[in-house]
């Protein structure tokens, strides 16, 4: 397992005259520095590829990630240099969820509550990213790739944010991954669930 990252930034893109409740998912360009730390975000140019990941420059834009999310609370707050390829889901807060959490879904008014995004590392070992934003501050959270193992934990700072890395196999599971995110003692309404993950 990875290290949790203390400073975690926020960027906001959302469509112009609409809440964040309601925002729909655009493309968006989701920055990093020489050390793999997100910096900001911003709307994607025409034609960018979705899980592409560009050298650019140097300083806050050393690389670019571009992700199909709502806003820029949804990029990871660290991805590994070596990356090349990833794919970022919204984590939604609803209770239950199969296998492969094919009846979660990002709508309009689903309550979006952070992201996951899934990189292959070598030919054996994927890193899911875990992103939470406005979570319940201070709380500790446990990560599950669902019907396989818990991953580890995850804690929230003050205002409910969070951002750690895990590790695991990627033969471990089938052609579709999920991840589960529980609260401490889990009361109802406050887990989260990933969209499905095609591998």
């Amino acid at each position: 397992m990875k290290t949790i990252w203390k400073n975690i930034m926020t960027a906001m893109v959302i469509l112009p005259g609409a809440g964040t409740a309601f925002a729909q998912n655009q493309p968006l360009t989701c920055w990093y520095n020489d050390h793999a730390d997100f910096t900001s975000a911003d709307s994607a140019p025409a034609g960018a590829t979705i899980g592409s990941v560009v050298k650019a420059g140097s300083g806050d834009k050393t690389y670019s990630y571009t992700i199909s999310a709502r806003d820029g609370t949804a990029c990871p707050v660290q991805l590994p240099l070596s990356t090349t390829t990833a794919i970022t889901v919204a984590l939604v807060r609803q209770d239950e969820g199969s296998c492969t959490n094919d009846n979660v879904a990002d709508t309009g008014s689903a309550v979006v509550a952070g992201s996951a995004t899934v990189s292959r590392d070598t030919s054996t070992t994927s890193t899911a990213a875990i992103r939470l934003a406005g979570g319940s501050p201070n709380t500790s959270y446990h990560v599950y790739l669902k019907c396989f193992r818990q991953l580890g934990m995850i804690r929230t700072d003050a205002g409910g944010n969070a951002g750690r890395t895990f590790d695991f196999p990627t033969d471990a599971v089938g052609p579709v991954i999920a991840f589960e995110i529980s609260p401490e003692g889990a009361p109802p309404g406050t887990k989260l669930q990933s969209l499905a993950i095609k591998k």
